[in-house]
C-alpha cells in the first residue's frame, strides 16, 4: 500500500505540468462550489437571523377583534404570544397621521422598538411618541423627548376634531415608507386609548405568534390563521399574515437552496470534463510505463489505486486553498452588498462561515476528480503488459494506402497534428466551447437588459410621476379605501392645471382609474386606458385570452389587471362581468365580456377610454400624473411639485432618475455575480486547453527537434504552435456561437415573456463576445510564447535525445 502511494507521489512529480494543470482546475473547481455555497448559507442565515428584525416576529394580525375573542384566543393553545393595538384616532393635517395604541407584547413581536431614537414608550395618558418628521407638520420644529404638544385629533370621521395637550416621551426613526409617502404613526398610552373609549367601544388588532406544535410554513400560514380566526369567532377576512417572516424563518429558503444547487452541478460538470481530459491526454505518454509496472506484478486493482490515489493527493492540495478563497470572495462580496443596502445595512452580521457546508463542497470537490478519473483507472487496469510496452502513440491502420506530401510546411504540419489526435482535439474544443456557451447565454441574457427601459416600465414617461395611493380593504381605516379616496381625489384636474403653470414643465398627462365591487364584494381598481396606454400594457407580454384595444374598445370588453392570478378571481375568460362602476362623482352599469389578461398592472381591471365615455358619467378620476420636463430643469421643476404636493395626502412621488439609478444597481450586482462566475468557470476550461498544448509538445518534443535539426527555424515553430493555439480558439468560439446564440436567445424570449428584469429589444451582445474573443486570444498567445520560451531552452541536441 506504501509503494503504490509512493509510486502515485512520484508519478506526481515527474509530471509537474500536468499535476499543476489538475491542481488548479481543483482549486478553481472548489472556489466556486465553496462560493456559491457560502452565499446561499450566508444569505439564509442573515435573513433568519435578521428576519425578527425587519419584519418583526408575528406570524399574524386579526383586525376588529373584541374583548370576548381576544379571551377566546388566549383559550386556545394554537397561539403561544399574543398582543393588542388599537386605533386611537387620526391627527388633523394635510397628510396622513395616525394615533395608536400598541401593548408592550405587540411592541415586541412587530420589533418596533429599534425605531425608538430616544426616550420610551408612552406610559402616563398625556405621553406621546412621534417621528422628528411628523411632529414639524404639526407645527413643532426641533420636537424633543419632555416638550409639550397641543395635538388636534379625532376618533372618527362622524366627530368633530378635539385638542389635547401631550408630553412627547420618545422619538421614533423614519421609515422608508414613510419618507416616501410622507404618511405617520403617533402612539400614546394604554390609558388615553381607555380614557377615550368606553368599555363596549373598544376594538383592538391582536398581533400573534403560534405555538411550536403547530406545523405551517410559508404556503400554509394564511390558511392556518383564517381557520383559527373562524374557531374563535373573528371574520377570516380580517385575518393577515406576516409573510416576509414566514417567507424567511418558516421555510428553509427551498428556492436559494435549488439555485446554488443547479449552479454547482453545471460547475461539476464541466470540472469532471476537463479534468478527465487532462487525465486522458496525460494516458498517452505513460502508457509504456503503466504497462512496466503491470509487467512487474502491479494486479487490476493496484493499477486502479494507483491512478486513484494520483488524483486524490492532488486533491488534496487544491480543496484547502480553494475552500478558503471562495468562502472568503462570498463573505467579502456579501459584506459589500449588505453595507450598500438601505434594506439590510441596519442588520445583525453573522456568521456565514459553516464547517458542515465546507465539508460538502470538499466531498463535492473529491467526488468530482473521482468521477473525471473512472475512466482513466479502467483503462489503465485492463491494458496488458506486452500491449503496454509496444505501445509507440497514436497508430492508426491506413489500410495499406499511404498518403504523402511533396511539400511540408507550417500549416501542413499544424494540420497534421490536430488530425493524428482527432479525439483529444474534438474533446478539448468541445469543453471551450461549452463553458463559452454559459457566457454567451449570460451576455445575450444581461447584456440585453436595459436599465432604461425597466425604469420606463416604472416611470413610463416624462421624469415625474405622481401615483394615487389607496387600499381596497382597510377594515381598521376605511378613509384609506379607493371609493373614499376617489370621491376626494387628490390628484384633480385643478391639481394638473397649476403643474402646468410651473416655470419648466413641458408637457403633463395623466391616466384615469374608477372603483367597482365584484361578484364576491370585494372593492376593486378598474384602470381607464387610452390606445397608447393600452398598447404599453400589452407589450409587456404575459397576456392571456385576447387583448386587443380595437376589439375591447367596440364591444365594451374587459381586461383583468393580472394574468397569473386570473383564474383566483373567480372569473373565467369569455365570462360575462357585471359590476357597477363609480368614479368618486357618479355610478353607472357595467356588462361585458372577459377578453382577456394583461401581464401585471397597477389595477385589478382595465377598460378602455372609449368604453368609459359610452357609459355616461361626468367627470373623471385621475390615478397618475406624469410630469416632462428638460433635464436640466428637473431641480427646479420636483422642487414646484413639492410644493403643490406639500398638503396633498394619499400619493405616491417618483422620479426617473431616481429610478433609473435603482435599475443600475441591480444590473450591477447581477453583473457582476455572473461574469465573476463565469470567468471561474472559463479558467477551469482554460486549464483543458493549456494541458492539451503542453501535452502535445511534450508528447513531440523530439520531433520538434528533428525537424528544427533538419531546418525548421524558431519562428517556424513559433508560428506553428500559435496555429495550434488559434485553432482550439477559433473552434471553441465556434462551438460557443452555434450552440450559445440560440439559446440565449431563447432565454431571452423567455425572460421579455415573462416581463423579467429590464429585457425589451433583443440585439447581439458585440461588445460582450468581443471581449470574450480577445480574452480567449490573450490568453492562447499567452501560453504559446510560454511554450515556444520553455521549448528553446533546451538545446536541439538535448530535445532529439529526449526520452518520454
Amino acid at each position: 500500500m506504501k509503494m503504490i502511494t509512493r509510486l502515485a507521489i512520484s508519478n506526481n512529480k515527474k509530471n509537474k505540468t500536468r499535476s499543476i494543470l489538475i491542481v488548479l482546475s481543483i482549486f478553481l473547481t472548489t472556489v466556486l462550489l465553496s462560493a456559491i455555497a457560502t452565499f446561499g448559507y450566508g444569505n439564509i442565515k442573515f435573513q433568519r437571523t435578521n428576519a425578527r428584525e425587519f419584519y418583526g416576529s408575528y406570524y399574524g394580525s386579526y383586525a376588529g377583534v373584541t374583548e370576548e375573542q381576544i379571551q377566546e384566543m388566549q383559550k386556545r393553545s394554537e397561539f403561544d404570544r399574543i398582543g393588542r393595538a388599537a386605533t386611537v384616532g387620526t391627527i388633523k393635517n394635510e397628510r396622513t397621521i395616525s394615533m395608536v395604541w400598541m401593548d408592550e407584547e405587540t411592541i415586541d413581536l412587530a420589533n418596533l422598538q429599534k425605531q425608538l431614537e430616544t426616550g420610551a414608550f408612552p406610559k402616563a395618558e398625556n405621553e406621546i411618541v412621534g417621528q422628528k418628521a411628523m411632529f414639524e407638520r404639526l407645527g413643532y420644529e426641533d420636537a424633543k423627548v419632555g416638550d409639550t404638544v397641543e395635538i388636534p385629533f379625532r376618533r372618527n370621521t362622524n366627530e368633530t376634531y378635539q385638542t389635547k395637550e401631550f408630553v412627547i416621551s420618545g422619538i421614533l426613526s423614519q421609515t422608508m415608507e414613510e419618507q416616501e409617502n410622507q404618511s405617520y404613526s403617533a402612539y400614546v398610552s394604554k390609558d388615553c386609548f381607555e380614557s377615550l373609549y368606553a368599555p363596549e367601544e373598544r376594538t383592538y388588532s391582536t398581533y400573534f405568534s403560534l405555538s411550536d406544535h403547530v406545523s405551517v410554513d410559508s404556503s400554509t400560514l394564511e390558511m392556518t390563521i383564517k381557520d383559527l380566526a373562524k374557531e374563535c369567532g373573528i371574520n377570516p377576512e380580517c385575518a393577515s399574515e406576516n409573510s416576509y417572516f414566514a417567507m424567511w424563518v418558516l421555510d428553509p429558503g427551498m428556492e436559494m437552496i435549488a439555485g446554488c444547487a443547479m449552479i454547482a452541478l453545471v460547475v461539476i460538470f464541466f470540472a469532471v470534463m476537463v479534468i478527465y481530459n487532462i487525465f486522458q491526454v496525460g494516458l498517452v505518454q505513460k502508457i509504456q510505463e503503466y504497462g512496466k509496472i503491470r509487467a512487474l506484478g502491479a494486479t487490476k486493482k493496484q493499477m486502479k489505486k494507483l491512478v486513484f490515489r494520483e488524483g486524490m493527493i492532488l486533491t488534496i492540495l487544491g480543496v484547502p486553498a480553494g475552500l478558503v478563497v471562495g468562502t472568503w470572495i462570498s463573505i467579502a462580496f456579501m459584506n459589500f452588498w449588505f453595507k450598500e443596502s438601505q434594506t439590510f445595512g441596519d442588520g445583525v452580521q453573522v456568521n456565514m462561515i459553516s464547517i458542515p457546508i465546507l465539508v460538502l463542497c470538499a466531498a463535492a470537490a473529491v467526488i468530482t476528480v473521482w468521477i473525471a478519473l473512472k475512466r482513466p483507472m479502467k483503462v489503465i487496469s485492463r491494458i496488458s503488459p506486452v500491449e503496454a510496452i509496444r505501445f509507440q502513440g497514436n497508430q492508426k491502420k491506413n489500410k495499406g494506402i499511404r498518403k504523402g506530401k511533396k511539400q511540408m510546411g507550417v500549416r501542413q504540419l499544424t494540420e497534421a497534428n490536430m488530425a493524428m489526435n482527432r479525439k483529444r482535439t474534438a474533446t478539448t474544443i468541445i469543453s471551450m466551447g461549452l463553458s463559452c456557451v454559459l457566457f454567451v447565454v449570460a451576455a445575450n441574457f444581461t447584456g440585453n437588459v436595459s436599465t432604461r427601459y425597466d425604469a420606463r416600465k416604472q416611470v413610463p414617461y416624462g421624469q415625474f410621476q405622481i401615483d394615487l395611493t389607496y387600499s381596497t380593504s382597510d377594515t381598521a381605516y376605511p378613509e384609506n379605501n379607493l371609493d373614499a379616496i376617489l370621491k376626494d381625489n387628490p390628484l384633480d384636474e385643478e391639481l394638473v392645471e397649476q403643474i402646468k403653470d410651473i416655470s419648466g414643465v413641458t408637457d403633463v398627462q395623466v391616466r384615469y382609474m374608477m372603483y367597482a365591487k365584484d361578484k364576491k364584494g370585494n372593492l376593486q381598481s378598474i384602470g381607464v386606458l387610452n390606445q397608447k396606454q393600452f398598447e404599453d400594457e400589452a407589450y409587456q407580454g404575459s397576456l392571456k385570452g385576447t387583448v386587443d384595444y380595437e376589439s375591447a374598445s367596440s364591444n365594451d370588453e374587459i381586461l383583468y389587471g393580472w394574468s397569473y392570478f386570473v383564474e383566483d378571481s373567480g372569473y373565467k375568460i369569455g365570462e360575462t362581468v357585471s359590476m357597477n362602476m363609480a368614479n368618486g362623482s357618479g355610478e353607472a352599469p357595467f356588462e361585458g365580456k372577459l377578453a382577456g389578461a394583461f401581464g401585471s398592472t397597477n389595477y385589478d381591471w382595465c377598460i378602455t377610454d372609449k368604453t368609459y365615455e359610452k357609459m355616461g358619467l361626468s367627470g373623471k378620476s385621475i390615478s397618475t400624473i406624469w410630469v416632462d420636463c428638460r433635464p436640466q430643469d428637473c431641480k427646479d421643476v420636483e422642487s414646484g411639485l413639492q410644493t403643490l404636493l406639500d398638503k396633498k395626502q394619499h400619493y405616491q412621488f417618483s422620479t426617473y432618475q431616481g429610478t433609473l439609478k435603482t435599475s443600475e444597481s441591480t444590473l450591477g450586482m447581477f453583473e457582476t455575480l455572473a461574469y465573476g462566475f463565469l470567468l471561474l468557470v472559463g479558467l477551469i476550461a482554460f486549464m483543458n486547453m493549456a494541458n492539451t498544448m503542453i501535452i502535445s509538445i511534450v508528447t513531440r518534443k523530439r520531433e520538434l527537434g528533428v525537424m528544427q535539426a533538419l531546418g525548421m527555424t524558431n519562428s517556424q515553430m513559433n508560428s506553428m504552435l500559435r496555429s495550434e493555439g488559434i485553432f482550439f480558439t477559433a473552434g471553441s468560439i465556434l462551438v460557443s456561437l452555434l450552440v450559445g446564440m440560440p439559446a440565449g436567445y431563447a432565454l431571452f424570449c423567455y425572460g421579455r415573456d415573462h416581463g423579467y428584469f429590464g429585457l425589451d429589444v433583443y440585439h447581439v451582445p458585440v461588445v460582450e463576445i468581443m471581449a470574450m474573443v480577445v480574452i480567449l486570444a490573450a490568453l492562447q498567445i499567452s501560453l504559446s510564447f510560454i511554450l515556444s520560451r520553455n521549448i528553446k531552452k533546451e538545446s536541439i541536441v538535448e530535445r532529439i535525445r529526449y526520452q518520454e
